[in-house]
């Protein structure tokens, strides 16, 4: 993975650190192994002048609902840094309550809701802090020995959490476990079964750490021999089965209630991955992380010929 900063477009926003949120959350969004759709997260802490002429610490955290690759200023979430960390001391807090309270304390009511994983942005004292998904981090970690596998990668550059869903309850864990540590040891959080962190009071060291980091996890996947072409021969894709195409979109139409539209990906890459022997069992094993499925849900249908029996399957069993 190669770092996509450039000097001369960051020199234009040096002097703005939300902006240059902005900048390098989109150079993370570039990047499709990284993040899925609105996937990750990101934030900046600044200080603000608020309308009594007082200084206040803010978290610029993305919004719910914003994607990274094209993420606005407007697309930030500010939050009271202060109110932050005292939730992050809390003994229980409800995932609405937590919602509820993280509202309360933006400074811009018109803000789209924060992450929530903003609490864990909050403590962790550093002014940038970047979150991903990254395929080749997850994939690590979900294998048979996952655990053992990062820390043969990282040694002890990285804080290693184990799976808690995200919210109260993982900023929680990871507030006590870093609770006296030494946190300029460290280069990132590794999430097992979930994702990874970085952080720095610079941009750019923030944004290359995490670049770093998961170049380190695709090489030890490179090296025993994890990554394979499926692509097929270059030859021009078959004629595509209108009729087929067709009467899918009718079924999945009238399962959703509403008119869909269907588009047939016949690329070299799509095709080879379709023909595999064991396509079937390969896309049934369900996501990498339970934080895909809010992107990619459960599984995806796999057609044959019966379509309608294949559509009324699907929906019986996503509806269970």
């Amino acid at each position: 993975m190669k770092s996509l900063w450039n000097d001369e477009e960051a020199k234009k926003i040096a002097h703005d650190p939300l902006q240059m949120r902005v900048y390098t959350s989109r150079l993370i969004g570039r990047e499709p192994s990284l993040v899925l759709h609105g996937g990750g997260n990101t934030s900046v802490k600044a200080e603000v002048t608020n309308v009594f002429g007082e200084t206040e610490e803010v978290l610029y955290i993305k919004g719910s609902g914003w994607d990274l690759t094209t993420i606005e200023a407007e697309g930030f979430s500010p939050v009271r840094l202060d109110a932050l960390k005292k939730m992050a001391q809390l003994d229980e807090l409800s995932d609405t309550d937590m919602v509820r309270a993280q509202r309360v304390a933006m400074t811009d009511p018109e803000a789209p809701n924060p992450s929530v994983e903003a609490i864990l942005h909050a403590i962790i004292p550093f002014k940038f802090v970047d979150h991903t998904h990254a395929d080749a981090v997850v994939a690590i970690s979900n294998t048979e020995g996952g655990e053992e596998r990062i820390y043969s990668i990282y040694g002890d550059s990285v804080i290693v959490v184990p799976y808690i869903k995200a919210g109260f309850i993982l900023a929680k864990k990871i507030f006590e476990m870093t609770r006296n540590i030494d946190w300029s040891r460290y280069e990132g959080i590794v999430l097992l079964n979930h994702g990874i962190f970085s952080f720095h009071d610079e941009a750019q060291t923030s944004y290359e750490r995490m670049i770093n980091l998961v170049s380190k996890a695709e090489e030890y996947l490179e090296q025993r021999g994890a990554f394979r072409s499926v692509a097929v021969e270059s030859r021009p894709a078959p004629a595509a089965p209108l009729l087929k195409i067709a009467q899918l979109r009718k079924e999945v139409s009238s399962a959703a209630g509403t008119a869909m539209l269907a588009r047939l990906n016949s690329s070299e890459e799509a095709r080879g991955f379709a023909n595999l022997p064991d396509v079937e069992s390969i896309v049934t094993r369900g996501p990498l992380t339970p934080d895909h499925v809010f992107r990619a849900k459960h599984i995806p249908m796999v057609i044959s010929r019966d379509i309608p029996g294949v559509v009324k399957n699907f929906v019986d069993e996503y509806r269970k």
